[in-house]
């Protein structure tokens, strides 16, 4: 498989809620990097499959996607860069979060070593506050 396949093979397994099978796609020191604010539980610098599996925890017990779309695939060298929006309720305060988004993904060895998304922060920042 070529980078663009293996990033759509992570996608496809992850949002069919295969997430043991797409983390056999991350190599073992992989480093996942959310920005934002620390009021959001999946922000934060993730490094190595064991603190990627603590995320993986934490956005199931936080975020109900009800809508994740995927608008293009770009790629160069050894990146992969996705565009979309999605819609998730926040579950600890039941509202919902719209953004658009914008992932980077690194790979080496046909394997997913880097993660880096841009998104509405301040939204997110928003939808964990509690009224």
């Amino acid at each position: 498989m070529n980078n663009l396949e293996i990033v759509q093979k992570y996608f496809s397994l992850f949002l069919a809620g295969k997430t043991q099978e797409a983390f056999e796609l991350i190599s073992d020191n992989a480093v996942w990097t959310i920005k934002g604010s620390n009021n959001v539980p999946t922000v934060g610098r993730w490094e190595g499959k064991e603190q990627i599996a603590t995320f993986f925890n934490r956005f199931s017990q936080n975020f109900e996607p009800k809508e994740f779309n995927i608008i293009h695939y770009f790629t160069t060298d050894d990146k992969v860069f996705v565009t979309g929006n999605f819609t998730h309720l926040v579950k600890p305060t039941q509202k919902l979060i719209i953004s658009d988004w914008m992932i980077q993904f690194t790979l080496e060895n046909s394997k997913i070593t880097g993660y880096i998304i841009l998104e509405d922060s301040y939204g997110l920042y928003l939808s964990f506050l509690k009224d």
